[in-house]
């Protein structure tokens, strides 16, 4: 069960976090994948028999040319995570700059957006579709306007596009993390001490547990679930369990 061979995927943002924890899982599984990042992650994609392409996921010329390379070397997609994305929390809405909104949207929402329109030109019917997101997209904390915002916009269109495209069985799914031990997390952020007070499992989550659930998503298996934005969270968003709310009392 949860088989991907003889499976293609491709993942942006797949040198680092999340993705290349989800690259990992699904060459384990079976599929052979194609990584796509920036700085040169060659070494990482021949650690798991995949392929390296070098794009920047702003540019939409590079990351139309990426699916159609990675069709080439590979043959049609059947896995395609949207995955690239950065982080810019901490100032207010009335303190952040139109000019830095521009740079988070180029980012985290139009190589989604473009992910969307070029991806299915090189996938199998009956292909998934994963686009990351946040737990910040449900739900308000200051000074995550801006991104908010972007990771708001990656559900919206996981919906519409998981609607354009059932009728070729391609599922589109969007996953939305709380914390996790990324490179976009250091130790002293903010987030890492409010997610280990507020969380029922009180802790910041791995990239090989989102991993699991990209897993899920991407397998044939998982064929009845479209057009979805899943968090994994720890429990965050479900409550306050007792020992939270006990440990806050204290404090």
């Amino acid at each position: 069960m949860f088989s991907l061979k003889g499976l293609n995927a491709l993942i942006t943002g797949g040198t680092s976090g999340i993705g290349l924890a989800s690259a990992r899982r699904f060459a384990a599984a079976g599929a052979r994948v194609a990584i796509v990042g920036r700085r040169d992650g060659a070494s990482l994609a021949d650690e798991m028999n995949g392929i390296f392409i070098q794009a920047d996921v702003t540019d939409e010329d590079q990351l139309r040319a990426c699916f159609e390379e990675a069709e080439a070397r590979m043959g049609k997609l059947d896995i395609v995570m949207n995955n690239a994305g950065i982080e810019n929390s901490g100032p207010t809405i009335a303190e952040q700059s139109a000019d830095e909104f521009q740079r988070i949207l180029e980012i985290n929402v139009k190589a989604v957006y473009n992910g969307l329109r070029f991806a299915p030109l090189h996938m199998n019917d009956g292909g998934s579709i994963i686009n990351t997101s946040s737990d910040v997209s449900k739900v308000g904390y200051p000074g995550y306007g801006q991104y908010s915002a972007t990771k708001s916009a990656v559900c919206s269109l996981t919906r519409v596009a998981a609607m354009e495209l059932v009728p070729r069985k391609i599922r589109v799914n969007a996953i939305c993390p709380a914390s996790v031990w990324t490179e976009m997390l250091t130790p002293d952020h903010p987030e890492v001490v409010m997610t280990e007070r507020t969380s029922p499992m009180a802790r910041v989550g791995q990239p090989e547990e989102v991993a699991a659930l990209c897993h899920f998503l991407a397998a044939p298996d998982c064929s009845y679930l479209t057009g979805q934005s899943i968090n994994v969270d720890g429990g965050l968003s479900a409550g306050m369990a007792d020992h939270t709310f006990e440990r806050l009392m204290r404090e």
